[in-house]
C-alpha cells in the first residue's frame, strides 16, 4: 500500500520510526560505492570529519515537519513484502541504543508545505584568486558527479502517480546477496590500510537484498520517458559555492561542497502534482547523516495551458541556516551518446550540443581578435543565452530561471542540470518532433514578433558610418549599379569619441560630423531607404571643454540615481577607465526606465534625428556584485545577469509602442534571454564576422548561431556581414578577402536579414571595391526576390515558433548524414537547400543533399534523390549551391524574378545545364555530379 489517504486528496508516505535490523549507512554506501554502473557509481562522496550526529526530523504522520528536533539515527520500517528485502536505508550503529519510538500525530500535507523560496546570497568576487588566499575556505573545481540515493519512505512496491497526461514512479529494483559478497571482497582485497579494514569489517557479507530506488517520469499519450534516474543514485543535489566575474570568466563557479546524497522521507501525491522531499548530504558519519545537511522539495506538478507540459521545482532549505545551499541541480539517465541536443540561444558551437558543458550565462566578451572566443564555440556563454534543449526524438526542457545555469551533456549515459540558486524552476515538453516541442516552447515564452514589410521587400540594410559625405558616396555608388536598399544605419551618429576608436555613449545627435542632417534623411527617405541607429544603456561621461552645447545626459543620469551603483562606495560602478567614466542606466529601476524611455528613444533618436529603425546593443557583462534597485543591499546579481539584456529590449519594445509606431519601426538585439523572442528580431553580434582567424569560427560559427537561436525561440535571426578589411594589398583589399566578403553575402542573403556593417574606427572597408559592390547589389537582388517565399516563413515563425532558417534534421531527424557528421548546410522553410562555401579560391563543392525532388537553382536541373546522396556541384563566386523544391509553387516565380532582374542569364543558364548533363558520373572519386 502507498499510505493513508487524506482528506484533502493526498496520499502520503513518510518516515516511521519503527526498528527494523537493517545495515547502517556506512555500510551500505561502502557497498554501494562500487556497484550499479560504473560511470555514476565509482565516484565517492566526501566523508565530512567527526561532529556531532545529525538532528534528524520528527516527522508527523503525513510526513510534515514538526518544529521539534531530536537526536535520533536513520531507520526504515518493516522489512520489504518482496523476499529477503529490506528498504534501501540504515538503523542506528551498533554501539548506540535505539531511541524510542515516537507517537505521529494527523497532520494534512498540501502543496504550499514545501519549502519556500530563500533567496541566495552569492558574495561578489573579482578574482579567483581572492577566494584561493583565504585558507577558511577549500575551493575545489569539482563538478556536479553522481551520488548515492537512500529511501527512507517504506515503499512495498512500485510507487506509480499520475499528473496530468503524465506519470510519476518512484520504482525499486533488487541487489542480490551474491552481488553484495562480491562487491565486499573486491574491495577487502584492494583495500590493506588499518582503517579500511575496520569499514569492511562492519559489512555483513550474508545481508538480505537491498532494495534501491530510482524515478521515472514517463509521458503517457507517447510513452515517451522525459526523466529518468539510474537505481540507487540519487536525481537532485545542491552544493555550496561562490561565483566570481572577471574579464576571462563571466560568472566562475567556485565550489566548497557538494551534496550528493539524497534521502527520500516524504512522498506526497495529490490531484495535480508530486511532491518530494528529504535531505540532501555531503557524506555519512557513524550511519548518520551530515549534521549540516540541507531539505530538499522537489514538486513536479501538471502545467495548467499544455497537457504535453510538467513543471519541475526544486528548492533547498538548509535546516537553522547550517550549510546553505545557493547552487542545486538535477541528474537525468534518459540519454544515449547517440542523443542529439539543440538549442542554448545563440550558442556558436556545432548545434549538437552532446559531449559538452553549456554555461548559460550572458557575456559580451568575444577573443583576443574581438570576434568569438574560444569559450563561445565550445558551449560557453555569448550575448544571447537560452537555458533551454530539444532533442530530434521530440523531449525538451527548459528552465524559467534567471540565474546562470550550467548543462552538463558530457557524458554518454546521463547529464545534469545546474543553477547557480537554491531554486531551480523548469518544465519539461514531451512531443512527437522537435518542430512540435520547439512550437509549445514558443507558446509558453512567446512568440516573434513580424518586422515591418519593407524590411523583406526593399533590399539590403547597409551599416554606414564616418560622416555625411561618406554616407552619401557609398549610397550613390550602390544606387548606380541598381542596388536594392531598405535602410541605412548610422551607428556613429553621436561622434566619435577620440583615442577610443569608437563612438560617444552620449546619445545626443553630433552635428559636426554629420551636418546638415535633416537633409540626409530627407534624400534617404525619397529614395525609400529608412534611416536607423544604434543605442545601449551605458553612457559616458563627456569631458567639460566638450559639455558646451551638447545635452549632459550622464549628468542628469547621475543627479538622479539612475545609474547603476557600487555596493561599497555608494558611486556609479564605472564600466569605462578611471580617466574615462562610463555609467549604465539600471534597467531594475522603473524610474530610469521611464527616463530612458522617454528622453534617449523617443525624444532624441524617434524625434529629433528622425530614426526608424535601430540596433539595441547590450555590450557588457552586467556586474553580479553590483548594487541594483531591485536589490538595494548588493549580492544578488546572480538574478540580473541574464535578464539584464532582456530587460533592455522590453523598454525599447515599450517605446515604439508608446509612441505609436508599431508595424513601421522595429529594432534588432544581439543580446537578450529566454522572452527576448518576444520583444525583438535578434541579431548575431556584429563582432562574430571574421575573415582571416579559422579558429574564431568565421561563417560556421555564424551559421550555427543562426541555427541554434532558431531552436531556442528566436526564429528571425541573422548577422551582419562585416565589410571590414583586415587584409590590405596595396590600395586594394586581398583576394582571400575579397572572396570571404562575397561568400558571406551569398550566405546571408537566405537569412530573415539582409544586413552589412562597416566596424567600429576601421579606415578601409570593402564599400571601396567595386566587385564587392557588384556582389552586394547581386545578393540584394536575389535576398528582395524570396520577400513573398519569405513572408510565408515569417508567418510560421509568428503563429508556430518555427525559424526561419533551420537546420536539416529537423525536417530530416532520421538522416544518419545530419545526426552523425554535422553539416554545414541549412534549410530557408521546407522548399530551399542552401550549402554555403565557406573557404576561399573554391570553384567546386561536395554536397549532401537529402531524400527530395531538387532542382538547382543556377542551371534549372532537377535531380530526385531518394536515399540522400553526395554531389560535386559547380560553387563558384556568385553561384553557391542552392536547391530548391520543384514541388514549392512560390520557385518558379522566384526563377521568373531573377531572370527579369538579370541575376540569372537564361542563355547561360542552358550551357551550364548541358555542360552538367554531358558527363554527370565520370567522377574519379565515384561521386556524381549534379
Amino acid at each position: 500500500m502507498y499510505g493513508r489517504q487524506t482528506s484533502d486528496g493526498y496520499s502520503q508516505n513518510s518516515v516511521s520510526q519503527n526498528s527494523g535490523s537493517q545495515h547502517d549507512l556506512a555500510s551500505l554506501d561502502a557497498i554501494m560505492t562500487k556497484m550499479g554502473p560504473p560511470s555514476v557509481m565509482e565516484s565517492s562522496s566526501q566523508v565530512p570529519p567527526p561532529g556531532q550526529p545529525m538532528r534528524s526530523e520528527a516527522t508527523s504522520g503525513g510526513g510534515v515537519p514538526d518544529a521539534r528536533y531530536e537526536t535520533s539515527t536513520i531507520r526504515t520500517a518493516a522489512p520489504s513484502n518482496r523476499e529477503g528485502a529490506t528498504a534501501y536505508a540504515a538503523a542506528p550503529p551498533p554501539n548506540k541504543p535505539k531511541p524510542k519510538a515516537k507517537a505521529s500525530s494527523t497532520v494534512k500535507a498540501r502543496p504550499e508545505d514545501a519549502i519556500k523560496h530563500k533567496p541566495a546570497v552569492h558574495p561578489p568576487l573579482k578574482k579567483s584568486k581572492a577566494i584561493r588566499k583565504n585558507a577558511k575556505i577549500t575551493v575545489t573545481k569539482q563538478k556536479v558527479e553522481p551520488g548515492r540515493l537512500f529511501l527512507r519512505v517504506p515503499l512495498e512496491e512500485d510507487r506509480d502517480m499520475e499528473v496530468g497526461d503524465f506519470r510519476v514512479s518512484v520504482k525499486l529494483s533488487l541487489v542480490d546477496p551474491e552481488t553484495v559478497e562480491r562487491v565486499a571482497k573486491k574491495l577487502e582485497s584492494a583495500n590493506k590500510n588499518k582503517k579500511n579494514q575496520q569499514q569492511i569489517d562492519k559489512m555483513n557479507i550474508e545481508a538480505p537484498k537491498i532494495t534501491l530506488a530510482n524515478i521515472v517520469v514517463v509521458h503517457l499519450p507517447t510513452l515517451q520517458v522525459v526523466w529518468s534516474s539510474e537505481p540507487g543514485v540519487n536525481f537532485v543535489g545542491g552544493a555550496g559555492m561562490l561565483v566570481s566575474q572577471s574579464s576571462d570568466t563571466p560568472c566562475q563557479e567556485h565550489f566548497l561542497w557538494h551534496a550528493n546524497i539524497q534521502t527520500i522521507d516524504v512522498i506526497n501525491h495529490g490531484m495535480s502534482d508530486v511532491i518530494i522531499r528529504g535531505h540532501l548530504s555531503k557524506g555519512i558519519y557513524n550511519g548518520e547523516l551530515h549534521k549540516k545537511s540541507p531539505r530538499y522539495a522537489l514538486i513536479l506538478r501538471k502545467h495548467p495551458v499544455h497537457s504535453q507540459c510538467l513543471n519541475l521545482s526544486l528548492q533547498i532549505e538548509s535546516e537553522n541556516n547550517k550549510g546553505e545551499a545557493n547552487q542545486s541541480h538535477f541528474i537525468s539517465s534518459n540519454t544515449t551518446a547517440n542523443d542529439v541536443f539543440m538549442g542554448f540561444g545563440h550558442r556558436l558551437s556545432t548545434p549538437n550540443a552532446k559531449g559538452m558543458e553549456v554555461r548559460v550565462s550572458n557575456s559580451s566578451k568575444k577573443g583576443k581578435h574581438g570576434y568569438a572566443s574560444k569559450e563561445m564555440q565550445e558551449g560557453g556563454a555569448g550575448n544571447l543565452v537560452v537555458p533551454h534543449f530539444v532533442t530530434t526524438n521530440g523531449a525538451s526542457f527548459f528552465l524559467t530561471t534567471s540565474e546562470p545555469s550550467v548543462f552538463d551533456l558530457r557524458h554518454d549515459d546521463w547529464f545534469s542540470v545546474r543553477v547557480q540558486s537554491s531554486v531551480l524552476k523548469g518544465t519539461w515538453i514531451a512531443a512527437n518532433s522537435a518542430l512540435e516541442a520547439m512550437s509549445i516552447h514558443a507558446s509558453l515564452q512567446g512568440r516573434v514578433k513580424k518586422m515591418p514589410m519593407w524590411t523583406q521587400r526593399n533590399g539590403a540594410m547597409l551599416g554606414l558610418s564616418g560622416g555625411t559625405f561618406t554616407v552619401r558616396r557609398i549610397h550613390k555608388a550602390l544606387r548606380e549599379r541598381g542596388c536594392p536598399i531598405s535602410g541605412v544605419v548610422i551607428s556613429d551618429w553621436t561622434g566619435i569619441k577620440p583615442k577610443a576608436n569608437r563612438m560617444w555613449y552620449n546619445w545626443v545627435l553630433e552635428r559636426e560630423l554629420y551636418p546638415n542632417w535633416k537633409h540626409l534623411v530627407d534624400d534617404l527617405e525619397n529614395s525609400g531607404i529608412n534611416v536607423g541607429l544604434y543605442v545601449n544603456p551605458c553612457i559616458d561621461e563627456i569631458p567639460p571643454h566638450l559639455r558646451s552645447g551638447r545635452r549632459y545626459i550622464f549628468g542628469e543620469a547621475e543627479d538622479n540615481g539612475y545609474f547603476i551603483k557600487d555596493p561599497n562606495t555608494k558611486q556609479v560602478y564605472n564600466f569605462g577607465t578611471e580617466s574615462a567614466h562610463c555609467g549604465v542606466v539600471d534597467m531594475t529601476n522603473q524610474d530610469a526606465v521611464n527616463w530612458f524611455k522617454e528622453t534617449i528613444i523617443q525624444n532624441e533618436m524617434l524625434g529629433r534625428a528622425g530614426a526608424s529603425f535601430w540596433m539595441a546593443d547590450t555590450n557588457f557583462d552586467a556586474p553580479i556584485g553590483a548594487k541594483y534597485k531591485c536589490d538595494p543591499d548588493g549580492g544578488r546579481g546572480l538574478s540580473v545577469v541574464n535578464r539584464f539584456p532582456q530587460d533592455f529590449a522590453k523598454v525599447n519594445r515599450d517605446a515604439i509602442r508608446d509612441a505609436g509606431r508599431e508595424g513601421d519601426s522595429f529594432f534588432f538585439a544581439s543580446s537578450g534571454f529566454s522572452e527576448t523572442a518576444q520583444l525583438v528580431a535578434t541579431s548575431l553580434s556584429d563582432r562574430v564576422s571574421n575573415l582571416h582567424a579559422k579558429s574564431d569560427g568565421g561563417m560556421m560559427a555564424a551559421l550555427n548561431g543562426i541555427i541554434n537561436g532558431g531552436v531556442s525561440g528566436f526564429a528571425l535571426g541573422h548577422c551582419a556581414v562585416s565589410m571590414a578589411v583586415p587584409e590590405k594589398l596595396g590600395k586594394g583589399i586581398s583576394s582571400r578577402s575579397r572572396d570571404m566578403i562575397c561568400r558571406w553575402l551569398e550566405m546571408m542573403a537566405f537569412t530573415s536579414l539582409f544586413r552589412t556593417h562597416d566596424g567600429e574606427g576601421v579606415v578601409k572597408t570593402a564599400y571601396e571595391d567595386g566587385f564587392v559592390l557588384d556582389q552586394l547589389t547581386r545578393w540584394s537582388k536575389v535576398y528582395k526576390a524570396l520577400a513573398s517565399y519569405r513572408q510565408n516563413l515569417l508567418s510560421e515563425a509568428s503563429f508556430q515558433g518555427w525559424p526561419v532558417v533551420r537546420h536539416p534534421v529537423l525536417h530530416y531527424p532520421t538522416d544518419k548524414h545530419f545526426l552523425e557528421e554535422g553539416t554545414s548546410a541549412f534549410m530557408l522553410g521546407t522548399s530551399m537547400y542552401v550549402a554555403p562555401v565557406m573557404e576561399p579560391g573554391v570553384t567546386t563543392a561536395r554536397v549532401y543533399l537529402p531524400p527530395g525532388s531538387w532542382g538547382h537553382m543556377w542551371t534549372g536541373l532537377t535531380r530526385t534523390v531518394k536515399t540522400g546522396d553526395y554531389f560535386d556541384v559547380p560553387a563558384p563566386i556568385g553561384e553557391p549551391p542552392v536547391f530548391y523544391s520543384i514541388h514549392c509553387p512560390h520557385m518558379n516565380n522566384l526563377v521568373w524574378v531573377l531572370q527579369e532582374e538579370g541575376v540569372i542569364v537564361t542563355k547561360n543558364r542552358e550551357k551550364k545545364k548541358s555542360k552538367m548533363l554531358s558527363n554527370p558520373f565520370q567522377k574519379k572519386d565515384k561521386l556524381r555530379a549534379f
